[in-house]
């Protein structure tokens, strides 16, 4: 009887162990260059593809919030993809207001933020590893 406790014991430690955890990433983005804007997307594929269960926001601001507009039609279909992957797109409101660009122009899939580097700040308290987007 000790060493089936024992044993138990072991077994259940072992398993909760390499029970793999949930990754979550925040990307930051803040680049008009639409070559970063491709890697990004890419990037986030590649991430989906071997870990599907991970959460990712990519979090915009600066000139890169046009990406994100109507009128930029490069990466629509990437975007309404991703979302409908469970990735959340956000966008800087104090971005937004500095470059007077009216939610109207925003695409139906963009959540807006009230800052950019408080919502990177707060997701990485909540555990979310941080990403810098680029090359």
């Amino acid at each position: 009887m000790k060493y089936f406790f024992l044993f138990s014991l072991i077994y259940i430690s072992v398993t909760a162990f390499s029970q793999e955890k949930q990754h979550k990433i925040v990307w930051e983005i803040n680049a008009k260059d639409t070559s970063v804007h491709s890697a990004i997307f890419r990037q986030i594929n590649n991430v989906l593809s071997v870990a599907p269960d991970t959460k990712i926001e990519v979090v915009f601001h600066g000139n890169a919030i046009s990406v994100l507009t109507h009128d930029s039609s490069l990466h629509v279909n990437k975007i309404q993809k991703e979302q409908q992957r469970g990735v959340i797109f956000a966008i800087c409101n104090n971005s937004m207001k500095r470059l007077n660009v009216p939610a109207s122009r925003l695409l139906p899939e963009v959540q807006i933020v009230p800052v950019a580097i408080m919502e990177i700040v707060k997701k990485q308290s909540e555990g979310y590893s941080y990403i810098k987007a680029g090359y």
